[in-house]
């Protein structure tokens, strides 16, 4: 009865359930064992003796070996210990014929995980009930072992992928430092032929030699594009500063009725040959906030200077100011008549680079890096910055600034 013996209950799915060796010198103790175990699923191998047992337990890796005490040549306790060391995995039972509490004792320090006496014949209950108890550990600890394994190879990548993705990241960061030094180097530069151009533009627009009014239109048109230009590498100029990190705020107690009247005042000019209104609704009455009062003029003006562009000759451009629900900040508004935002834009406008259509005719030609500095000089002031808008019924911008503290 050396050969492979499986059985399977009808009931039972199609699959063996274990893999039990029966390592005993008596054939008749094989035919019993074969006879109890017979339906319950096992695949079953058998030895006559101890060398041959090893071979087979060591070729096989069974789930369990159920090992006479006695047998010829290496005795059952010699081949327990083999087995313990080469197949820990391996649940060992021991049988015996001679059962007592010191035989229970020795084997258990041997390491046996349990053990039957045999009683001539077996008791088959208690043979099944031990036999489906070892096979099942021994299944759980296979499976644990394999995840545990699995774990420690995922955990491995897992650290090799952080490692690979740190490593890689430091490099961005350089990338980055070195593309934020090279963009403010680059617009460093540029300001200075920029405001030579801008000075000699003057000096022809103001010289006492008499112009023509072709060739003033011609200046006139040259000196805004020579500012539109300086707007834009004054932008470059931020936004390289903010990513390599030196861009700093000075917050101080600040009234926000003052920082809106300033705005309203230096845009007054611009608005009234369009027959646009800037007005402000009264908001002496609030708190003070903290803010640098030079960025915050930065972002009041890029958003007035937004909303003129796309407010239609006689318009009306709002700025209003009130406390927030959590009474912890104050909420600034800037709100037009003009074309409006798609809803689907009021998120994208504050992205870099994004240029916004509004309208049949109106088209921003700006660099499309106002918003996202206003967005990332009031995060540094501690608020937040949104857009509501209807097409067709204007655009209102929101902010938010942190009160001062006492």
């Amino acid at each position: 009865m050396d050969s492979f013996f499986t059985t399977r209950n009808d009931s039972e799915e199609d699959s063996v359930r274990g893999t039990v060796l029966v390592i005993d010198d008596t054939p008749l103790n094989q035919d019993i064992l074969t006879d109890i175990l017979h339906g319950e699923g096992y695949a079953l191998h058998f030895a006559a003796d101890g060398e041959s047992g090893l071979e087979k337990a060591r070729r096989l890796k069974p789930d369990l070996v159920l090992l006479d005490l006695v047998l010829p040549g290496i005795m059952g306790t010699d081949v327990l210990a083999i087995l313990k060391r080469e197949l820990p995995e391996t649940m060992v039972i021991l049988t015996t014929a001679y059962g007592s509490e010191e035989i229970a004792i020795t084997a258990i320090r041997a390491g046996v995980n349990d053990y039957i006496i045999n009683k001539r014949p077996f008791d088959a209950a208690e043979v099944r009930e031990v036999v489906k108890r070892a096979v099942t550990e021994a299944i759980l600890r296979r499976e644990n072992q394999r995840l545990q394994t699995e774990l420690r190879l995922k955990n491995e990548q897992l650290a090799q992928q952080y490692a690979e993705l740190q490593t890689a990241y430091e490099r961005l960061k350089e990338l980055d430092k070195a593309k934020a030094s090279f963009f403010s180097m680059v617009s460093h530069d540029l300001r200075h032929p920029i405001a030579v151009a801008k000075g000699y533009l003057e000096l022809i627009r103001t010289g006492t030699e008499e112009l023509s009014d072709e060739t003033q239109s011609y200046v006139q048109v040259a000196e805004q594009e020579m500012r539109h230009i300086a707007e834009m590498v004054d932008e470059v100029l931020d936004l390289s500063r903010m990513d390599a990190g030196y861009y700093n705020i000075d917050c101080q107690p600040t009234q926000v009725g003052m920082m809106l009247h300033q705005a309203r005042v230096a845009f007054r000019a611009q608005a009234a040959p369009r027959n646009i209104t800037i007005q402000i609704e009264p908001c002496d009455d609030l708190p003070l906030v903290s803010a640098d009062v030079l960025r915050m003029n930065q972002v009041l003006s890029n958003l007035i200077e937004n909303a003129l562009k796309f407010t239609p000759e006689g318009g009306q451009i709002t700025l209003r100011a009130f406390p927030t629900d959590g009474k912890d900040q104050v909420e600034i508004e800037v709100r037009d008549t003009g074309v409006g935002i798609e809803p689907e834009e009021t998120e994208k406008i504050f992205e870099r680079f994004y240029r916004l259509k509004r309208g049949e005719q109106v088209e921003d030609k700006g660099s499309g890096l106002g918003l996202a500095i206003c967005r990332e000089i009031v995060r540094l002031h501690g608020g937040r910055i949104w857009a509501e808008s209807e097409t067709g019924r204007g655009a209102a911008f929101h902010l938010t600034l942190p009160l001062a503290q006492d």
